[in-house]
């Protein structure tokens, strides 16, 4: 079980491992509210979008991507610029390992690094697993958008799940990118 979990920024050339994470969540669970996967290219056309304002990161486990985590504006309006929303995804069959405690854990820092006060977590629910993990970092449940999202037969809600990053102080400063 000895191996070597490195995070790490993402890059262009991870988009086809980080396409074919997230494609088993689109396509077997509830988890993502996307119904058709996107495709490398177009995975590589998000990171772009986000990166260099929000952190993309990659773990990687003896050198294969096992898990992506970054971070995304949380709504358009200015005035939102100082909170952003987190999202972390690990391999099928690779959790309970850590990686995802990795991720948050070198995202969250990066965050209040560049000067953000909040991140928020969209959590699909019932998912215990991703409830356990945000709940370990600090992040508490602020409220719950109600059947929202209807997939896979069924409703479901969106639990939103916040964590303070600064002390808002009254004249804040720019977020800074991405380094």
């Amino acid at each position: 079980m000895g191996y070597t979990l490195k995070v790490r920024p993402a890059a262009r050339a991870d988009a086809a491992a980080i396409a074919a994470i997230y494609a088993h969540y689109v396509r077997n669970s509830m988890i993502s509210f996307e119904v058709d996967p996107p495709d490398a290219e177009e995975l590589a056309a998000r990171m772009d979008h986000i990166l260099p304002h929000y952190p993309f990161l990659v773990a990687e486990q003896d050198g294969i991507v096992a898990g992506y985590a970054y971070a995304a504006r949380l709504y358009e309006r200015a005035a939102y610029r100082w909170a952003a929303e987190a999202t972390v995804y690990v391999a099928h069959g690779q959790h309970r390992q850590g990686i995802g405690a990795a991720l948050y854990r070198t995202l969250i820092a990066a965050l209040g690094e560049q000067g953000f006060q909040a991140v928020v977590g969209k959590i699909t629910l019932p998912n215990a697993a991703s409830v356990r993990l945000h709940e370990s970092f600090g992040f508490v449940r602020c409220g719950i958008l109600s059947k929202v999202g209807y997939k896979m037969g069924s409703w479901y809600d969106v639990g939103l799940y916040q964590l303070d990053l600064g002390t808002r102080p009254a004249r804040p400063l720019e977020t800074r990118p991405f380094a």
